[in-house]
């Protein structure tokens, strides 16, 4: 009973940490469409393999990239999966480089079974983040006149909480669907500053987006028998579009300070629109993805994702987006997972690769994101429970035309509690 309390005061407790957390990221693309945008690929072993997850699966793992993984939960466990996420970033441009951090809590999973051919699962993480703060100095030397600044912010975005069912359709096909409820705000705001000048006023714009709303996604897993003791698994993945309900508000008006901390002093309003509804067009998106392996010893796998970001469109307004996709690879191996092998032998070493062509082009330049990643799980003895740890290395967008390079190095740390919850006792 106490376990149960706990794991309700996670599932309702996380959801606001992880919305207080959106505003700590610093990467100047996320000012564009909905902002950074995070898959539900993000399960910490997942991570260390590329992100491969359409065909994957596991009797101990939560994977919300196909809800028709949740078949394959063991039939008399809980699994309880959370991790926390750390970013460090390199801001490079042909001119100056700047860095940045982030660590915070990064998903919550539930699974459990409902009957034999039903599983079923439960979570929260991350859909999309906005967090940047650019300064842009021109120049205004050839008018005679002194420099302006132009500061452009902003933070928030939206959360994910899904309920996801995977039912086993005979012994080798899995369908599934996730219901999942978005929200959260984006919050932008743009300022110009004269910041030689105590006699000229500058101006700041807001303009902040509230969404919430259903969407749901479906899969289909299906395995397929190799030999004697190896499986290969298919997967497929399909979200139709959906038009997510909004509320937006926007104003302008001129002010004293307001810059590098200084107390913000307004004075007349320019421009007033009250809170108005209207709707964020989410865009179709489809994958497919296989996985070839040995049960408890290796792995291979391989997927496709893409989603038609030509189509977003926000309260009406189009975004000038492209449409994105990703490919990653990655497998794994276990060298000896029996209980009486050393613990270098029972952990599991994961290695892999991604490259993701985003949704953003700017200037003629696809900002485009690709990372090498590597993982471990270390089992805890005696148990089926276990430490989670993924690591990145990976590079997004150019330094072309002055545009902005990140480089950057992040971790994911997980733990992962399998507990045989479903079970009868034989004897007292």
């Amino acid at each position: 009973m106490k376990a149960i309390k706990a794991c309700l005061f996670l599932l309702f407790f996380f959801p606001g940490v992880v919305l207080m957390s959106q505003t700590t990221i610093n990467s100047p693309y996320s000012r564009y469409g909905l902002g950074e945008m995070h898959g539900k690929n993000i399960n910490t072993k997942i991570r260390g393999m590329g992100g491969i997850s359409i065909g994957m699966w596991s009797p101990g793992m939560v994977n919300p990239a196909n809800p028709a993984s949740y078949g394959k939960i063991d039939s008399a466990a809980f699994v309880l999966d959370a991790s926390i996420f750390g970013v460090f970033v390199n801001h490079r441009t042909s001119f100056q480089s700047e860095n940045s951090n982030l660590i915070t809590l990064n998903y919550l999973f539930f699974g459990f079974p409902v009957t034999r051919w039903w599983r079923t699962s439960l979570g929260v993480m991350p859909f999309s983040k906005i967090g940047y703060d650019v300064k842009i100095t021109v120049d205004m030397s050839q008018y005679n006149f002194n420099n302006v600044i132009n500061s452009i912010d902003g933070s928030g975005g939206l959360n994910q909480f899904y309920w996801g069912n995977g039912f086993n359709i005979g012994k080798h096909l899995r369908l599934g669907f996730d219901a999942t409820y978005l929200f959260g705000e984006g919050r932008r705001s743009s300022m110009v500053y004269f910041p030689d000048s105590a006699y000229i006023v500058g101006t700041k714009t807001q303009n902040n987006t509230i969404g919430s709303d259903f969407i749901f996604d479906y899969g289909a897993q299906y395995d397929i028998p190799v030999g004697k003791d190896q499986v290969l698994t298919l997967g497929v993945i399909y979200a139709n579009s959906f038009n997510l309900n909004a509320r937006r508000s926007s104003i302008a008006y001129t002010l004293n300070g307001g810059f590098n901390g200084d107390v913000e002093i307004p004075f007349d309003t320019l421009l007033y629109v009250p809170e108005t509804k209207g709707t964020i067009l989410l865009p179709s998106r489809f994958g497919f993805g296989a996985v070839f392996r040995k049960p408890e010893k290796w792995m291979i796998g391989i997927d496709y994702e893409w989603q038609n970001w030509k189509k977003f469109k926000s309260f009406g307004q189009t975004d000038s987006l492209d449409n994105s996709w990703r490919i990653a690879v990655g497998g794994q191996i276990t060298p000896n997972h029996t209980s009486l092998s050393s613990l270098l032998k029972r952990m599991t070493y994961r290695a892999g690769f991604h490259y993701n062509d985003s949704y953003l082009s700017l200037l003629g330049h696809p900002i485009n994101n690709y990372g090498i990643t590597f993982g471990v799980t270390f089992p805890i003895k005696r148990s089926k429970t276990t430490i989670d740890f993924s690591f990145e290395i990976g590079k997004r967008g150019t330094m072309k035309d002055n545009l902005i390079q990140e480089n950057y190095v992040q971790f994911s740390l997980a733990v992962a509690i399998f507990e045989n919850w479903f079970q009868k006792r034989r004897y007292r």
